[in-house]
């Protein structure tokens, strides 16, 4: 799926990362949060476009180049209304695909980043 939105903000302590196909926050749209006062559970929550949210539904990334590969565990995909694994492509350009990079390092630090 290629993904051309790409939207980061850090506001009222949470992190925020906003994929979607685009223009704008159009198509297929997935959230990225973390509270940073949450920090104790260091806990993500993904959301889908229609604002539904689940609390830890990573259980694995990757990212190289463009390419974003994310696992979801198999329930909380279900909620949201995807697949278990997502294989994404961010279409922009490498200083925003390093942004995007750095952003879910810092959101999904409680799920561990495959090399």
């Amino acid at each position: 799926m290629l993904m051309s939105y790409a939207h980061y903000e850090f506001v009222d302590d949470v992190m925020t990362l906003v994929l979607a196909e685009g223009p704008g926050e159009s198509g297929t749209v997935l959230r990225f949060t973390r509270a940073t006062w949450d920090d104790a559970e260091r806990s993500h929550e993904v959301g889908n476009g229609d604002k539904e949210c689940v609390s830890g539904a990573v259980c694995g990334w990757r990212m190289s180049e463009k390419r974003l590969e994310i696992d979801l565990h198999v329930v909380p995909a279900a909620q949201l209304g995807l697949g278990p694994r997502l294989e994404l492509t961010v279409d922009a350009p490498p200083q925003r695909v390093a942004r995007v990079y750095r952003a879910l390092a810092d959101i999904l630090t409680d799920v561990p980043e495959r090399r």
